[in-house]
């Protein structure tokens, strides 16, 4: 697709001052009976436009809740974030297609290692595991929200709550060898996808672009609303292809049953929805496998430093952990002993994660180290006896910004307790054959223990736009360089068509040249947004100026400047100002511009009468 709107902008740089603009050849509303008139371009412009961005949208699964009102008002949204920010549309259009591509390699990891697996002579114990692959379409189903499960509701013990499963939440399941069964025809039977609606809305795209190069070939003016609606054509044609497979208005999706129901526990107390004052129960739980050295005999030596009594430890953060991010709001150790160590491993396997995937703090054991409420309730039976138990080294609920937290702590039902153990039994004896993804599901701290890693496997809803922070620090699935490029080089094609299409068919100067700095705009936008995100990720001081806390800074009563807050804050919203102005004024100026135009814009190529369309 960019490679079309560069085409494009090269052929109307070429032909922009061709046409004959000078005041005599210039008039305003123009007749329809004598060629194409004001209306006639109007109408198909806008109808064009319409259906365009229209059918090309293909939303999420609704939340549980929705109504048609609420279902109505998000399509009408989105139809205004396709007309005035298309690149940001197809970005969306990127991040889901990268991403269900992600599931569906996996996918047919996990099958054709346990096919491997099973011609093995020793045998593995695997053949109750599913081996089943998915294609694109049903990978896409799960990408959309198509997945849920009903749990019991924070705090209600009868109460019930629908919630989403992630495509990481997919992956696990695919991973310990229960991976739905569900077939293409019963998701096809919940998309209203209609052929017959697109294939008109082709025809329409079609000879709008081909109306438009025949008059540059023939030398005729193009009006700056063709250029701004084929424009969106090109992006809805690749909106077409990147969702090509994905289903359209599904509104019920799959509640996953009683076999999942293990794996299910083990994701609900890793992800966020479970955190109470920030943090989960999960966090301060040892996973000691069946036959390993229980926790309480091992002795902690630590990295081999100690000060006054306090060992040095090291955490290995897993792949996707919020720990990442902040490190010392997930650990709970303050700025002046808190410092990144990134391991050889972790650097020749994943190199820019490297950074921040490991972090050496000091212990303390002369002092309590578990919260109160903790000890109360996990250090009494039957929780102790699980492989899952609570450490009796660190709790990170006993630190002083959890303690002063007025919400009251739930503790982690038995029931959900026992179900996410044999599922972590289950995670652990898969990892021990693929060693690899160890550091994606696990976090270690030698000497302590082995914690399973949070990631948000679990959510309220699926929402329809990535969030930005894909762009930058996010979910392990998306391949963030990928999309960073695909939303520099869509913005930039963009804004070069309409650059290139200015030439000089504008009534005065003052709207050409706010017409240029707002295409430049546009088209440097996504670039701007390339280098920022990747600075965030590579350059965590940058990180830290942007987010305005170094690690241990909140928990140390830190931060910047209110001055310094207060002056980034009124430049980005000065930048977001200058953004949206832009991208208001280029469509706005489209069809203010045909106030006054050249008399050849109503000419037509005699051809383009007998092409199909809609007028």
């Amino acid at each position: 697709m960019p490679t079309t709107l560069t085409l494009l902008t090269l052929v109307l740089a070429t032909t922009a001052t061709a046409a004959d603009s000078s005041p005599s050849s210039l008039i305003g509303w123009a007749p329809e009976p004598d060629g194409r008139g004001t209306f006639g371009l109007l109408c198909s412009c806008v109808l064009t436009l319409t259906i365009c961005v229209w059918t090309a949208l293909h939303l999420n699964v609704p939340a549980a809740r929705s109504t048609v009102r609420s279902r109505g008002i998000e399509r009408i949204k989105w139809v205004l974030y396709g007309i005035f920010a298309p690149e940001i549309v197809v970005a969306t259009a990127a991040a889901q297609y990268i991403v269900a591509r992600w599931l569906k390699r996996e996918i047919e990891k996990d099958a054709s290692h346990r096919r491997g697996s099973s011609g093995d002579d020793k045998g593995t114990g695997d053949d109750h595991l599913s081996r089943h692959t998915w294609d694109m379409t049903q990978c896409f189903y799960a990408v959309m929200g198509g997945f849920v499960i009903d749990r019991p509701a924070y705090g209600h013990e009868a109460g019930v709550e629908r919630v989403t499963i992630t495509p990481e939440g997919i992956r696990l399941l695919s991973f310990v060898g229960k991976l739905p069964e569900i077939h293409e025809s019963q998701i096809q039977d919940k998309s209203k996808a209609d052929w017959m609606a697109k294939s008109l809305v082709c025809i329409q795209a079609g000879w709008m672009v081909a109306q438009v190069v025949g008059r540059l070939i023939e030398s005729l003016p193009v009006s700056l609303l063709e250029i701004n609606t084929c424009g969106h054509v090109v992006c809805a044609v690749l909106l077409y292809l990147l969702w090509w497979s994905k289903p359209l208005d599904v509104l019920d999706p799959t509640v996953l049953g009683e076999r999942h129901d293990d794996v299910l526990s083990l994701m609900s107390a890793c992800s966020s929805m479970s955190a109470v004052g920030g943090v989960t129960d999960i966090r301060c739980f040892v996973y000691s496998p069946a036959g390993s050295v229980d926790e309480s005999e091992v002795e902690l030596k630590g990295n081999g430093g100690q000060e006054d009594g306090k060992v040095l430890v090291t955490t290995h953060l897993s792949i996707g952990s919020p720990g990442s991010r902040d490190p010392s709001r997930f650990l709970g150790f303050d700025i002046g002993d808190l410092r990144p160590r990134p391991m050889p491993a972790t650097i020749y396997e994943h190199p820019r994660r490297a950074p921040r995937a490991a972090y050496e703090y000091h212990i303390d054991q002369a002092n309590p180290t578990v919260s109160p409420e903790c000890l109360r309730t996990y250090f009494a039976p039957p929780y102790d006896s699980n492989n899952l138990r609570h450490s009796t080294i660190y709790c990170r609920r006993k630190f002083p910004d959890v303690q002063q937290s007025k919400q009251p702590h739930v503790p982690m039902s038995l029931t959900l307790l026992t179900q996410a153990s044999k599922a972590a039994d289950a995670l652990w004896s898969q990892c021990t054959g693929r060693p690899v993804y160890h550091t994606v599901y696990f976090t270690t701290v030698p000497g302590i223990g082995v914690f399973l890693g949070e990631t948000d496997y679990v959510v309220p809803h699926v929402v329809n736009f990535p969030s930005m922070a894909n762009l930058g620090l996010g979910q392990v699935n998306v391949h963030r360089d990928a999309l960073r490029s695909v939303l520099a080089l869509t913005a930039a094609a963009y804004g070069g068509l309409h650059s290139a299409g200015a030439g000089d068919r504008f009534p005065t100067p003052v709207e050409r040249t706010l017409w240029l700095f707002a295409s430049l705009v546009i088209a440097c936008s996504g670039a701007v947004l390339w280098f920022f995100f990747l600075a965030r990720q590579v350059w965590p001081r940058f990180d830290v100026f942007v987010s305005g806390a170094a690690p241990g800074a909140r928990l140390a009563g830190l931060g910047q400047r209110g001055w310094v807050k207060i002056a980034k804050a009124w430049f980005f919203g000065f930048v977001m100002v200058v953004f949206g102005a832009a991208r208001v004024f280029l469509v706005v100026e489209a069809f203010v511009s045909l106030r006054e135009a050249p008399a050849a814009l109503y000419e037509t190529p005699e051809w383009s009468d007998f092409f199909p369309h809609f007028q």
